[in-house]
């Protein structure tokens, strides 16, 4: 019998044995940043959970490793003095801004807040993902109505009259509503939301962590640099914890097949011979190897709902389509699904005429942003363009300005995407 963590004995006892039935309200497949989000919020709302996560605690993730505005303002209002314990917890590093690189090597400081104040917060942070992971799991042993199962793989899920099953390797867990927080490669998804996943929709991503990288910004801002060879995709650098260096680049699925680019070759070639590049990676250690994940970008449109379940974070496809972000994407639909599922338990209804109003949540907080970001995403395929809006920038203090409050508000981010603004841009 496979060895299961189950944290049951410090809440309400549920009995273990093979090919045991667990019965719970609410089911969480993934115990990833969605999945904590949806049951520290349902904590409280006297259902039992069960969460089933395939790795073992900590959990490791491939990923950028930065935590935007987006992912402080989800973790504000989780109950619990989240937000304070993770200030006060967990290793981290400020961030203020973000430098472009355009493609000729031009560079422009954007600082996310235009007139911040020196008592608050940073705007952001750098935070490994595997530690940022393990806080927000950690957090579900306050619960004595979650109960979280580890080394449990979802082989299947499917439907029964009255509830759902989810079938790992040695036991069936069953419940009123399965929520799907599994990832890019979902088996909820897979069985219960079954269609194509075209590749156009997805962005690959490879990584790694260098020590004695150069020329970092004092404030420690991330870096996205808009190489030529990239485009629309780009090279990060974000400064990390421990003297490291988060830094790898992202390109889109379908250009990788068709061109059949090795990843990790173009990752050592590029910090060996870009001209940007080169000059700052050229004491760097690469510390452990590089790794590579897809992405599954919010420009693919599909049903987040149906009879008895839901899709969050990249099982959902919530994927910003140009800068990458997918962490507080992710908190946000488990945030937005506790509150849908509050009602639905108050109803006892879990239909999927019942559940459309998740997708109707879902897309009136990230539809017009994705459509934006897509438009966006296109743009940033033209070199030229690119170049001519970070010169203006180095010159323009209201065009700094502007490119500031994009990261604070959607109509600024707007403007940018009209042709109208590069039109203006020329003249001034």
């Amino acid at each position: 019998m496979q060895k299961i963590r189950d944290y049951s004995s410090k809440f309400a006892p549920i009995e273990l044995h093979t090919m045991a039935n667990f019965e719970f309200d609410l089911l969480i497949v993934g115990a990833g940043p969605a999945g904590c989000t949806l049951a520290l919020n349902m904590a409280g709302k006297g259902i039992r959970i069960g969460i089933i996560e395939k790795d073992p605690s900590p959990r490791h993730k491939i990923c950028g490793d930065a935590l935007s505005g987006k992912v402080l303002n989800v973790m504000k209002r989780i109950p619990g003095n989240v937000y304070e314990d993770f200030l006060q917890q967990v290793e981290k590093i400020p961030s203020r801004g973000i430098r472009f690189v355009a493609p000729n090597h031009n560079e422009i400081d954007v600082p996310f807040l235009l007139h911040p104040d020196a008592d608050s917060p940073p705007p952001g942070y750098v935070c490994k993902r595997n530690d940022f992971d393990r806080f927000l799991f950690e957090k579900l042993m306050n619960y004595q109505n979650i109960h979280v199962f580890e080394g449990e793989r979802v082989d299947r899920v499917f439907h029964h009259a009255d509830h759902v099953v989810a079938v790992t390797q040695n036991h069936e867990f069953r419940g009123k509503v399965i929520a799907g927080a599994d990832g890019v490669n979902s088996t909820v998804r897979k069985f219960l939301q079954p269609g194509r996943e075209p590749k156009e929709h997805f962005c690959v991503g490879i990584r790694g962590y260098f020590e004695n990288v150069a020329g970092l910004h004092p404030e420690n801002y991330i870096e996205l640099a808009f190489l030529k060879s990239l485009l629309p995709g780009y090279f990060w650098i974000f400064p990390s914890t421990g003297g490291l260096v988060n830094a790898g680049f992202g390109m889109m699925q379908n250009r990788v097949s068709k061109e059949r680019i090795n990843l990790t070759q173009k990752l050592d070639e590029l910090i060996n011979t870009d001209p940007f590049l080169a000059p700052r990676f050229k004491h760097a250690r690469l510390a452990g190897k590089p790794e590579a994940h897809r992405l599954p970008l919010g420009t693919h449109y599909l049903k987040r709902s149906g009879d008895r379940f839901i899709l969050l974070g990249d099982a959902a496809f919530l994927v910003d389509p140009f800068s990458g972000e997918g962490i507080g994407n992710a908190m946000a639909s488990g945030e937005i699904s506790a509150s849908i599922l509050e009602q639905n338990f108050s109803n006892n209804d879990f239909s999927a005429e019942a559940l459309l109003t998740y997708d109707a949540r879902i897309n009136k907080r990230f539809k017009q942003e994705f459509k934006t970001m897509s438009v966006m995403q296109r743009l940033a395929g033209s070199a030229k363009l690119f170049n001519m809006v970070v010169n203006k920038a180095r010159k323009n203090n209201d065009v700094r300005e502007l490119l500031s409050s994009m990261f604070t508000s959607q109509d600024v981010m707007k403007k940018l995407t009209s042709p109208d603004f590069y039109l203006k841009l020329l003249f001034k």
